[in-house]
């Protein structure tokens, strides 16, 4: 909460905080085919999840405070595409560590991608909002 009460003091009267950062939901993670995407399970991202409980609360007391007023909310998806098991777990260890992939979501995976040819991508919902110094 101090920071954005700092940036608070920074914007002038009527500036502009863009708050951009994942929404909190579990990420999916699909199978994609040339016409179809199924869902094999979500990634369990529960270390992330609770920073950004603390970060909505944050948000949620200064704009209770008076200090800015909530303009537009937009949540949508973004996609990370990987070609193939490794790279997806190699992708998860290197870039979301404090995330776990269990065997059993790993071996769905590996069976859906032995079916027949696709990729794996991640579905991680992303939540913005823009803010204006009251």
């Amino acid at each position: 909460m101090h920071a954005l009460e700092i940036i608070h003091t920074a914007l002038r009267p009527g500036g502009v905080l863009l708050d951009i950062r994942p929404a909190q939901q579990q990420p999916w993670i699909e199978v994609s085919r040339a016409e179809t995407c199924t869902r094999l399970g979500r990634i369990d991202d529960r270390y992330r999840m609770g920073t950004l409980a603390v970060a909505d609360a944050a948000l949620e007391t200064v704009i209770e405070a008076g200090l800015f007023e909530r303009e537009v909310e937009i949540t949508f998806p973004f996609i990370y595409h990987c070609g193939d098991l490794d790279t997806w777990l190699a992708y998860m260890a290197d870039h979301w560590s404090s995330a776990t992939v269990d065997a059993t979501l790993t071996e769905r995976a590996r069976e859906a991608l032995r079916e027949d040819t696709g990729g794996l991508r991640i579905l991680r919902a992303i939540h913005t909002a823009r803010l204006r110094r009251a």
